[in-house]
């Protein structure tokens, strides 16, 4: 069956569509710097805002963890652990990031905060 030239152009029109609103999706719920990061550990739940450079110690099992937040990024910069591999996993700034030190019982994530005007503030539970 052969299609006409209008239908056509509704076809383009909506593919196009489609693809603008899922651009737009991902770059509300994947921005980075535009929410803050979650840290958990033994001792509790911290959240940082991640427009605010920062370095945090986080008191684990094995030792105190250090975390770097600059530039809307969160990284661990130094940790007992014996392997390392949370420090060599490099900073995270969107909210499919996360950094794990299993050895020392710490969990970083980024969490988007949904709007612009939200601030947060330090957390402690």
């Amino acid at each position: 069956m052969k299609r006409t030239y209008p239908t056509l152009v509704v076809d383009m029109l909506i593919l196009l569509f489609s693809i603008a609103v899922l651009a737009l999706i991902a770059s509300a719920s994947l921005g980075g710097g535009g929410g803050y990061v979650n840290v958990e550990g033994p001792e509790g739940s911290y959240r940082y805002s991640l427009a605010i450079d920062r370095e945090v110690d986080v008191h684990g099992p094995l030792g105190d963890t250090h975390i770097i937040i600059e530039h809307g990024e969160a990284r661990i910069s130094d940790s007992p652990c014996p392997t390392k591999t949370c420090v060599q996993q490099g900073a995270i700034s969107t909210s499919s990031g996360w950094i794990a030190c299993l050895p020392n019982q710490i969990l970083l994530t980024i969490v988007s905060s949904g709007n612009g005007s939200m601030e947060v503030d330090d957390v402690a539970n």
